[in-house]
């Protein structure tokens, strides 16, 4: 017993066989996997859809070679074959948004078929060959979901961003779901999943190229200043080198002429040491003669003070002498006045007469207080000159002020 395999490409879904028309020395049959499907029909009825068992005595062997010799079999027996688990279906399409963009990709339908559903294909089968590929599903449905998802869902993108939007592949899905519900339940399939997958557009390789140049740009500059520093630092280092050798050098040009001054350095230094001495002994020696000096000239001045305080004091002793002898005289003369008054003896003779001692007197005591001269006076009544130090004039009697 030969197994029979149905199924020899990926791309093929599904296929409708004649058992009929395999003619076979041994046995056919056929192990049917969990997602594959098998429908027989039998004289032009549909009867069980089989899957996941071994299908013994499919077609082929001399008995059935027999039987049909003899007529005891249908006339009439075919199998469909077809794939139900989910597969993907790419198909390709170009359309342009609402600003114009051409926008091209695939619209991606993840499409599944139930075991119930499987006799549904004879629909496709009765028009086409009995075989149904990945490529002839997609052609029967492309026309359809271009006109009824693909372009009415571009033409709410305003631009190209709105693509890349969650809400675009919501409405995507919902108008596939909507939109090719028909057209697929009338082939037996149903719609698990479906999203678009859109090429960059040509705004959208523009603004990649300018984020790119940007990159590049940015990338460049980085670079560049990179490089400027590394130039500063070795700048820097080549300068820090030659000063360090140049300092190197102006020691070792120090060094070699440092032997031949530490001898004059000695020379003058001893020189300079005896210049030192004999200016601090000059100076010493003018030091002392300033102090003596100073000293001779305090003393002078000392002495000088007390002669001159001694002298006060004598001027003051001499001038309380003749204040109290002047007092006592005036004193004296007053009594005499008063008396010659009282005994009606004060004539103009009397007051001549001492006035005139009393000017002779103060002449006297102007001449011991250093020669002094006073100006002589003339009475404001009479006229006649009157003496300094007199009290009232010598003619008339008048008081002098």
């Amino acid at each position: 017993m030969a197994n029979y395999r149905w199924r020899d490409s990926p791309d093929i879904i599904a296929r409708l066989v004649n058992a009929d028309k395999i003619q076979t020395l041994a046995t056919q049959q056929v192990m049917l996997k969990p997602n594959e499907a098998c429908a027989l029909i039998v004289d032009g009825r549909i009867g069980d859809v089989v899957t996941e068992t071994l299908l013994k005595s499919m077609a082929g062997g001399f008995s059935r070679w027999l039987g049909d010799k003899m007529g005891v079999t249908a006339s009439d027996r075919r199998l469909l074959f077809a794939m139900t688990g989910p597969m993907d279906y790419w198909i390709p399409f170009e359309g342009q948004i609402a600003n114009g963009e051409k926008v091209t990709g695939f619209a991606n339908l993840r499409l599944k078929m139930d075991i119930d559903n499987v006799p549904k294909l004879l629909n496709f089968f009765a028009n086409n060959a009995p075989t149904l590929t990945r490529e002839g599903l997609i052609s029967i449905i492309a026309d359809e979901v271009k006109a009824r998802v693909v372009n009415p869902c571009l033409a709410t993108c305003n631009d190209a961003s709105g693509l890349r939007d969650a809400m675009f592949l919501e409405q995507f899905e919902m108008s596939a779901e909507s939109g090719m519900r028909n057209l697929l339940s009338n082939l037996g399939y149903t719609l698990l999943k479906a999203f678009p997958i859109t090429n960059p557009t040509d705004m959208e390789m523009v603004q990649r190229h300018r984020a790119a140049v940007e990159a590049q740009t940015a990338g460049n500059q980085a670079n560049t200043e990179a490089q400027l520093a590394q130039f500063a630092q070795t700048e820097a280092l080549t300068l820090a080198r030659i000063e360090m050798e140049t300092n190197v050098a102006r020691a070792r040009a120090r060094g070699k002429v440092t032997v031949e001054l530490e001898s004059e350095l000695k020379q003058l230094r001893a020189q300079e040491a005896k210049w030192d001495a004999e200016i601090n002994f000059e100076r010493g020696k003018m030091e002392i003669r300033v102090d003596e000096a100073d000293a001779k000239t305090k003393r002078a001045m000392d002495m000088f003070a007390q002669v001159q305080d001694r002298k006060a004091q004598r001027i003051a002793s001499q001038q309380d002498f003749q204040n109290q002898r002047m007092e006592s005289q005036n004193q004296f003369q007053r009594d005499m006045l008063e008396m010659a008054a009282e005994h009606g003896a004060l004539t103009p003779e009397v007051i001549q007469e001492m006035l005139r001692q009393q000017t002779a007197q103060k002449a006297v005591d102007g001449s011991g207080q250093g020669g002094q001269k006073s100006t002589p006076m003339n009475c404001s009544s009479c006229g006649t000159q009157i003496s300094p130090g007199w009290i009232a004039c010598p003619n008339c009697g008048a008081p002098i002020s």
